[in-house]
């Protein structure tokens, strides 16, 4: 029998368990009005019959219905500040990663974020929330406006289309609500469940394609950042043996130091595990030092020498820094030896 797993979400209030109770068609969840009912994170199951398109590109509408367990995640309020709980971010987080580690091609994982039509905003911290619980792991959420009374276009979607473009919405009325001008019925609940299972795959693509995008955009600022604050300190060290290059020969050890700091600092700079012995490693592979070595030696010129020297020694390391680790996942950026020998072999590719 297939799986659905479903984390319920939202702040106090949301309608989480009279949307699992709807769901379930009994009342298995306690439900209230006012404070928190739901005092812990809770698990409740059932075998369900829904109707599942026959195929992924099925554009006819054939449907075959198909027998899932149904496991929902009720969850404790969330609130702004000191009420969202270590505690209750932890055990979603814990049920995120077990329904990640089961997962299978016809298993479905998500979450429902719930949120008070009437409450007419999102909070920035949701917005925040969701897009990290998201993209780390990778499970699509759906943001589910209860107690909605018209189908109408609300506020609240507004926000979603400029915060979180993309996001699935779905509104529903988990329950019949009495007015004076008569009984407005429940919708959308048993829509919202069948668009979880056939939707699922396109939600899925989704996340994967945004968490691509975010990965490349981190990415591409870290690099910006890395040469703006690299030429600074290439800059900086350049001057330093500028100053140090007055004195011909003597000069050489000292200039080598300061290229071996430069390249150390670099790689500070970037994130990578690096020290002395490692950036020591660097330095012998870049052959522009054993030309220009001799020449710190010459009356008159040593300065300049010196200090085009450590200018093009940092230039030369920066780029092939840059050039690795666009070309590197997060985790081969944290293995020393083997960025050492990316780093080798990119700056022996560039003196070709």
């Amino acid at each position: 029998m297939q799986t659905i797993d479903i984390i319920v979400m939202g702040k106090t209030g949301a309608g989480k368990s009279t949307l699992i109770n709807a769901v379930f068609g009994e009342k298995v969840a306690p439900t209230g009005v006012g404070g928190a009912v739901t005092k812990e994170n809770k698990t409740y199951c059932k075998e369900v019959l829904l109707p599942v398109k026959q195929s992924e590109d099925d554009s006819m509408g054939y449907y075959r219905r198909v027998d899932y367990r149904l496991n929902m995640h009720d969850t404790v309020g969330l609130e702004i500040d000191s009420s969202i709980t270590d505690k209750t971010l932890k055990e979603i987080k814990d049920h995120m990663e077990l329904m990640k580690l089961r997962e299978t091609s016809e298993s479905i994982s998500l979450v429902w974020f719930c949120v008070n039509d009437r409450n007419n905003r999102f909070e920035p911290y949701e917005l925040e929330l969701i897009k990290k619980l998201s993209i780390d792991y990778e499970i699509p959420f759906i943001i589910v406006i209860t107690q909605c009374f018209s189908v109408g276009r609300n506020i609240i979607e507004e926000q979603l289309e400029k915060k979180l473009a993309g996001v699935s919405v779905h509104k529903v009325l988990a329950e019949d609500y009495s007015t004076r001008g008569g009984t407005i019925r429940a919708y959308g609940v048993n829509k919202l469940l069948r668009k979880s299972v056939n939707d699922y795959r396109n939600l899925k693509v989704r996340i994967l394609e945004t968490k691509i995008f975010e990965l490349d955009a981190s990415r591409n600022l870290k690099i910006a950042k890395l040469k703006r604050e690299g030429r600074k300190l290439i800059t900086e060290s350049s001057l330093t043996a500028g100053k140090i290059g007055i004195v011909p020969g003597g000069c050489i050890p000292l200039v080598h130091g300061i290229c071996i700091k430069l390249i150390t600092d670099l790689n500070n700079l970037a994130g990578l595990k690096s020290d002395k012995s490692f950036a020591g490693e660097i330095f012998l592979n870049v052959v522009i030092g054993l030309i220009a070595t001799p020449l710190m030696a010459v009356p008159f010129y040593s300065s300049r020498i010196a200090s085009n020297y450590v200018r093009e020694i940092g230039d030369n390391y920066l780029e092939a820094l840059t050039n690795v680790i666009n070309f590197s996942s997060d985790q081969e950026l944290q293995e020393k030896e083997l960025m050492k020998q990316k780093l080798v072999r990119e700056l022996n590719r560039m003196k070709k």
